[in-house]
């Protein structure tokens, strides 16, 4: 009953992680929605995006970026009356979303009414502030007479762009061996929790103790390695089972051998399922 609770637990954590301890935004969980229409478009096959989005917006009307990129294929194909109807849909059911008003500013200003672009890179900034946001805005102030005020604009659009270059830069993974530092530190810990839990499964009266260590270890193991705890929770199975078989043997008694012999397969099976339910965890967290 408690591994049972334990594995609960888990599973039970994950959810709320990946249901309701979502930071992103509004607009990034319906990109990730749409991501297909998304790529779609981003291919230039224009003709598949627009009835992906189409056929979207008709089972969601509310979905403000398949506005948005609806209006973003209207402009490509020229059409900018659908593109502006789309991007004051979009907006009408969600104002927040940055780069609706971005997209509408540039409309604008590619049809010259500069007063109203103004404002649209008004609000892109003001609910984004990206450095796209401020560069169209500096060339907006350039075309309605003030130069100082866009060189402001232009430099800040230029100083996030660099901030961001460097945080990419920093992210870049470094490729690294398989066995790391961490992996042979977190393996001296596996070795000793197996040594643990061989003891536990030769001298406990019952199973629920094994199994309840094995599924805490295994946990443990896959969140400290949440790509590598496989090759860990590997070596703590053979190192149980050899122990096991080779070292300690089983018990004289009928009855100690077979509670002997449910922990010791019981805690095998949970050392893998107890790995990667912790692998998943840590992965939801970090992406939380």
């Amino acid at each position: 009953m408690l591994e049972l609770l334990t594995v609960a637990a888990f599973v039970g954590y994950i959810i709320y992680l990946r249901n309701y301890a979502d930071q992103r935004s509004t607009a990034e969980k319906q990109a990730d929605q749409l991501r297909e229409g998304i790529t779609l478009y981003q291919n230039d096959q224009f003709a598949a995006a627009l009835a992906y989005f189409n056929q979207a917006l008709e089972s969601q009307p509310k979905l403000g970026v398949a506005y948005l990129y609806r209006a973003r294929i209207y402009r490509t194909l020229g059409d900018m009356k659908a593109a502006l109807k789309n991007l004051e849909t979009g907006k009408s059911y969600d104002d927040t979303i940055a780069d609706l008003h971005l997209e509408t500013g540039q409309v604008h200003y590619q049809l010259g009414d500069y007063v109203t672009a103004f404002q649209d890179f008004d609000k892109a900034i003001f609910h984004g502030a990206s450095a796209e946001a401020y560069y169209w805005r500096g060339l907006t102030r350039q075309q309605t007479g003030e130069p100082a005020e866009a060189a402001q604009d232009l430099a800040r659009a230029e100083s996030i762009t660099s901030v961001a270059q460097l945080s990419m830069d920093a992210a870049v993974p470094v490729q690294t061996e398989f066995v790391s530092r961490s992996l042979v530190v977190n393996a001296g810990f596996t070795v000793i929790n197996a040594l643990l839990l061989l003891f536990v499964i030769k001298y406990s009266p019952v199973i629920h103790w094994p199994y309840l260590l094995a599924a805490f270890s295994a946990g443990a193991i896959g969140f400290a390695e949440p790509r590598k705890g496989w090759a860990l929770a590997i070596g703590q199975a053979l190192l149980i089972w050899t122990g096991y078989t080779f070292v300690v043997g089983p018990a004289a008694s009928s009855v100690d051998r077979e509670v002997e012999s449910f922990s010791l397969y019981g805690a095998i099976g949970l050392t893998f399922v107890g790995s990667f339910l912790g692998s998943i965890l840590k992965r939801a967290q970090a992406g939380a």
